[in-house]
């Protein structure tokens, strides 16, 4: 239940096209809007800001949490919490809404990324990574991940955080990264479970962006197959 449900609200996300909320002081949430039966609201950790739908907290941990000193200029507020309503019709209003963060939290860009890729925010006194998962204008991975010359080495990790193989050569991971960037992203579907990893990349500030893997069919987040030269690195790392 809780993959449809995630799927019902990333197509609704994706229809919506909005732009940036432009007045970071508005926190309009109309009390008459439903997206989902109440019962069936068990939302993913997401913000969706500017056609961008940002997700937190959905693959294995890697890399440093982030800093105050990490935070960028605010760029966004959030206008509802979607959890605290039930959403439906034709004239939903997505720009700004957040599955479980409170009405009128700031959102702020992350020191060093496009905040199309990074947006941080704060709950219950932490700061939340959010990154960008779809995006209507993007048509290669360098539309979605800001990585180019920022990636120090890539680790190939289980679902349980358990490392089995690390590509650490600067000059083979700068290919890899250039290949992923300029690799078309299509849409996401359904993916096989056989032979999945998490390739998590991580960054020269010590953070990390993980990402779920096809071993076999090289699919990268359930997208379409990255270059085969890609998946022989990959497997190679693995034997």
């Amino acid at each position: 239940m809780r993959r449809l449900v995630v799927v019902a609200v990333a197509a609704l996300l994706l229809a919506s096209g909005c732009s940036v909320a432009r007045d970071l002081s508005a926190t309009y949430c109309p009390s008459s809007r439903k997206l989902l039966p109440q019962g069936a609201a068990d939302y993913i950790d997401f913000v969706h800001v500017g056609g961008i739908t940002y997700q937190a907290g959905v693959r294995p941990l890697a890399g440093r949490a982030l800093r105050d000193s990490d935070l960028g200029a605010q760029v966004a507020v959030v206008r509802c919490e979607l959890a605290d309503h039930i959403v439906e019709g034709p004239d939903v209003r997505l720009d700004g809404d957040a599955a479980y963060l409170d009405k009128g939290t700031p959102l702020y860009a992350v020191k060093g990324y496009r905040p199309t890729f990074r947006l941080a925010a704060r709950r219950d006194g932490k700061l939340v990574l959010f990154e960008a998962a779809e995006s209507l204008r993007a048509r290669t991975w360098a539309d979605l991940l800001d990585l180019r010359g920022k990636v120090r080495w890539i680790g190939v990790n289980d679902g349980n955080h358990r490392q089995l193989a690390a590509l650490q050569d600067r000059q083979q991971v700068a290919r890899l990264v250039d290949l992923l960037l300029g690799s078309p992203i299509g849409k996401q579907a359904a993916c096989a479970d056989g032979e999945s990893v998490f390739l998590a990349f991580h960054l020269d500030d010590a953070t990390a962006t993980t990402l779920s893997y096809s071993v076999h069919f090289r699919r990268l987040d359930c997208r379409d197959p990255l270059p085969r030269t890609f998946g022989a690195a990959i497997r190679a790392a693995l034997r």
